[in-house]
């Protein structure tokens, strides 16, 4: 049986890669804001509550990512001792 760990791995990446582009919108929200008090405008756009809940749902994916890739160390290691 051939134990592929790249699948968690990939699910990690993408999480980072997601939780990157989460701060980034947010970062460009704040300057959107400090710019539009500046000129007087009001900022429209913010979400807070949607970023935060997606910031939520990349840190269950990640961490279902790292419990399969324990996993899979565990496993490996099992096989490992009964080879031994």
């Amino acid at each position: 049986m051939m134990l592929n760990s790249s699948i968690p791995l990939i699910g990690i990446q993408q999480a980072t890669w997601d939780l990157e582009k989460i701060a980034q919108r947010i970062a460009s929200q704040g300057q959107t804001v400090r710019s539009n008090e500046e000129n007087g405008a009001a900022a429209l756009g913010l979400d807070p509550a949607a970023d935060m809940a997606m910031m939520a749902q990349v840190e269950n994916t990640a961490k279902a990512n790292m419990k399969v890739l324990s996993t899979h160390d565990e496993l490996s290691k099992s096989m490992l001792d009964l080879f031994a």
